[in-house]
């Protein structure tokens, strides 16, 4: 009925393995939560200098609103800069939980 030649069946081999590859990393994913930072990395793996980073790309955290990312530049232009991270919480609108996850994206050179 169907008359593939090798090399064709090679390839259709190859694209069912790869989706199966798929569903199984898509269940693991699903069923272990911690595997998600391994198989699906978050954006941004390395930390950026918060005194250095622009509104532009600051907005462009889900975590950080753009009401926030204005307030974070204004601390930071009215303090001369971060000296540390621990400074964030000063920042209104910035509590533990939010401060810990900026604490992970950002360094202070």
């Amino acid at each position: 009925m169907l008359n593939f030649t090798k090399e064709e069946r090679k390839v259709i081999l190859f694209v069912c393995g790869l989706a199966i590859l798929g569903i199984v990393f898509s269940y693991i994913n699903k069923a272990i939560p911690v595997t998600e930072k391994i198989v699906f990395p978050r954006e941004g793996l390395a930390k950026i200098d918060i005194n250095k980073i622009s509104l532009d790309e600051l907005i462009r955290f889900k975590c950080v609103s753009e009401k926030l990312a204005q307030r974070i530049i204004e601390y930071r232009l009215s303090h001369r800069n971060f000296a540390s991270l621990d400074e964030l919480e000063d920042v209104k609108g910035i509590g533990q939980t939010r401060a810990q996850k900026l604490r992970e994206i950002f360094f202070i050179e």
